[in-house]
């Protein structure tokens, strides 16, 4: 219990200096945990006739996040993977919302991610097995409301700063 009260206290701290943080235009660090309860919805389709390509668009992604940003996000994202070079790159969007008690908001950013990937799997589905994600806060409402700023992410990670 006293664990929980330490992290809610640690959390509702980031939280309430992210708003005068971007009207000050200083940055707060960010970091944390994230899990995929929901892996959404993937339609894959080859690309040409080479048999190692393939353009993949995935919906309704779920993550949930713990740490300094507590909340579940959803993203929506189209990847390239190439069976051949065991590789995946994409790009997408996904909108964060808050689920911490009195920080109220949302907070988008754009997705540019690459991974080494399982083609064994093949037609259609693919197991990352190392992941980067580079992302760009570009849009918030609420408590988030005018903060930016860039979040990295492993497989199960993010750091980054706010402002």
């Amino acid at each position: 219990m006293r664990r929980f009260a330490m992290a809610l206290v640690t959390t509702l701290a980031v939280a309430t200096a992210l708003v005068p943080l971007a009207a000050a235009g200083n940055g707060v660090k960010v970091s944390g945990t994230y899990t995929v309860p929901i892996f959404g919805s993937t339609t894959c389709s080859a690309v040409g006739s080479s048999g190692f390509m393939y353009r993949c668009e995935t919906t309704g992604l779920v993550s949930a996040y713990e740490g300094d940003l507590v909340g579940n996000a959803v993203a929506d994202f189209t990847s390239l993977v190439n069976c051949k070079a065991l590789r995946e790159t994409g790009h997408g969007t996904e909108t964060f919302t808050s689920t911490e008690v009195g920080v109220v908001g949302t907070l988008s950013w754009i997705d540019q991610f690459s991974a080494d990937v399982d083609c064994g799997f093949a037609p259609y589905f693919f197991i990352p097995i190392h992941l980067d994600i580079n992302s760009v806060a570009v849009k918030g409402t609420g408590a988030f409301a005018d903060v930016q700023g860039r979040l990295t992410f492993t497989d199960t990670t993010y750091s980054g700063t706010l402002h």
